[in-house]
């Protein structure tokens, strides 16, 4: 298992896939590489993704893996994995500002801290209609309109700079749906995904594998929209999702649901 991360429902992916020796793999989000590295013990080929720099392997957003993939002499594979988690070790270092334990950190939530506007900066910038639909779309927050005035009269008065400052204008139990809403603005990462999952359709092979791992409705709704789709043949009905133990000594596992499908 690798220190970075913890991989989620390994067996479950190496089924899901088919590994086997002589087959070639995108890890579309390598991460620190537990699930790649499972993979090539197989005897797999895997060409490992990540856009966080602190990640193992090559340096790329998924919503490029086509591009990416034919760059590297991925053109035709035997299957691609997406696992759509926030690693460990962006949840437990601080700066990163992805875990509301860690109040003095900057209010980040970027998965390239190089790209992008970080969250706090959106917060100074964001106009209070745009804030609501943020927390209402990406967040399913029922107080986001609440939610979206209380910061617009903050940021007058003091920026929003770190987890601490949002968290103290916020009910703690709103702050899983808060913090995800931003993430997923300042990322674009329901875009990237639909983005992503239309290049691996196009560089899966006929017979190959597309396994995704969501862990909130949002994404396996696209997820299971896709798949629906008559390129493909459904492996899993309904989502599979981890063991009660894999549970139990894994606890950011508890919300993952893993979907199978075949290109046919």
């Amino acid at each position: 298992m690798s220190q970075y991360h913890t991989p989620v429902m390994v067996e479950e992916v190496l089924a899901g896939l088919q590994a086997a020796p002589g087959k070639r793999f995108i890890d579309a989000t390598a991460g620190g590489g537990g699930h790649t590295r499972a993979i090539e013990k197989l005897g797999g080929t895997v060409l490992g993704i990540d856009t966080d720099p602190d990640a193992t392997r090559v340096r790329g957003n998924f919503r490029d893996i086509e591009s990416i993939a034919k760059e590297h002499g991925f053109s035709a594979v035997d299957g691609i994995l997406f696992d759509l988690g926030v690693s460990s070790h962006q949840l437990d270092t601080p700066e990163r500002g992805f875990s509301y334990r860690f109040e003095d950190a900057p209010l980040d939530l970027r998965m390239n801290q190089n790209e992008g506007m970080p969250a706090g900066e959106l917060l100074q910038k964001i106009s209070e209609q745009e804030l609501y639909e943020i927390l209402a779309a990406f967040g399913e927050e029922e107080h986001s309109r609440a939610i979206a005035a209380l910061i617009l009269r903050r940021r007058r008065v003091k920026p929003i700079a770190t987890t601490g400052d949002l968290l103290h204008l916020i009910d703690k139990r709103e702050a899983p749906q808060v913090f995800q809403a931003l993430r997923i603005a300042v990322n674009d990462e329901l875009n990237a995904l639909k983005e992503g999952l239309r290049g691996a359709k196009n560089l899966i092979s006929p017979g190959g594998r597309l396994v995704v791992i969501s862990f909130h409705s949002l994404e396996d709704r696209i997820v299971k929209l896709f798949m629906k789709t008559d390129a493909w043949k459904l492996i899993t009905k309904k989502p599979m999702v981890p063991s009660a133990r894999e549970v139990y000594e894994n606890k950011r596992a508890r919300s993952a649901k893993l979907r199978i499908a075949e290109k046919l």
